[in-house]
């Protein structure tokens, strides 16, 4: 039975008057205006940016431009050259990284002792500066000096140009990606089988299944829930890659343009070319298509059960 409006306001009036009310309320209002302030506030000016010709010394001055950054957006060769390449950065480290972390991660649900340190080898990389890595490898894949091509002419295989070949700059690039980031999905992943009942495999064993069949019709489904936000997290990292491509290769972007992804053009036309109004505009696309493609990633992948 609907209350009456006398009886809403009434249970209204008693809430108002419990000290926990207003104890939460001071607890989550520093919080609010915080999210207001610095998050919030700076995307609605970043939408205003994007439709004016932002004046950076005279901002008030910024004439209202409408949607002509995004018409040249869409008539801009190198925008077409970023979104190549860094849906094919998404595509190749999404089909690298998730049967590699699922092997691992199923590797070391099988480890009995010191499933922790053999955890702990792999999340190493995850936490060393990734500027320091980059460098590293930038070293170790030198076509002249690298160590990299050393070991193999020592085994009779011919050298690599990693990051100086247009062909192998951007492969090479996501292969330092998926080692450095492995661990972090790893540790989703692992937590995520040793999560799954015992019960389970034990009654896939009495029925008979081997090894794989245990994989694929027990394990794979009843992580439905955890490989979804894996999914999700390495497709949003993919396509937000910026580090690497600025210092991996000899110029940012290179060689040529065949590692420009859309953040870097995002960097050069705000920091280099100084157009704050058309890299808002390239901010806010990429901001979409990493929605877009997050919210089809759901509908496709998410389970609709639980146990």
């Amino acid at each position: 039975m609907a209350r009456k409006p006398s009886e809403r306001l009434t249970a209204t009036i008693r809430i108002f008057r419990k000290p926990q009310f207003w104890f939460g309320l001071a607890v989550i209002a520093p919080l609010f205006v915080w999210y207001v302030w610095f998050a919030f506030s700076p995307i609605l000016r970043a939408f205003w940016m994007a439709v004016v010709e932002y004046q950076i010394l005279r901002p008030e001055e910024s004439p209202f431009v409408g949607l002509q950054h995004f018409r040249m957006l869409f008539e801009y060769r190198l925008f077409w050259v970023s979104i190549r390449n860094t849906l094919v950065y998404a595509a190749v480290f999404y089909a690298g990284m998730v049967p590699l972390a699922l092997f691992v991660s199923a590797c070391l649900t099988s480890v009995a002792r010191g499933r922790s340190f053999y955890q702990f080898v792999i999340f190493l990389p995850v936490v060393v500066s990734l500027v320091a890595i980059s460098l590293l490898f930038k070293m170790l894949m030198n076509p002249q000096l690298g160590q990299i091509n050393q070991f193999l002419k020592a085994l009779g295989i011919p050298p690599s140009q990693f990051l100086t070949s247009h062909e192998t700059a951007l492969y090479s690039v996501i292969g330092v990606d998926i080692w450095k980031a492995l661990g972090f999905y790893v540790v989703i992943l692992t937590a995520g089988m040793l999560n799954i009942p015992e019960e389970m495999y034990d009654a896939a064993k009495v029925d008979g299944a081997g090894i794989w069949q245990r994989f694929w019709r027990v394990t794979l489904p009843l992580l439905g829930h955890t490989l979804t936000l894996v999914s999700v997290l390495i497709v949003m990292h993919g396509l937000q890659v910026f580090t690497q491509v600025v210092v991996m290769p000899s110029q940012p972007g290179g060689p040529g343009n065949a590692t420009y992804v859309l953040n870097l053009l995002v960097y050069n036309e705000a920091f280099t070319n100084l157009r704050f109004g058309f890299a808002t505009a390239t901010a806010f696309t990429l901001f979409l298509f990493v929605f877009l493609i997050t919210v089809v990633q759901l509908r496709l992948l998410r389970p609709s059960w639980s146990y």
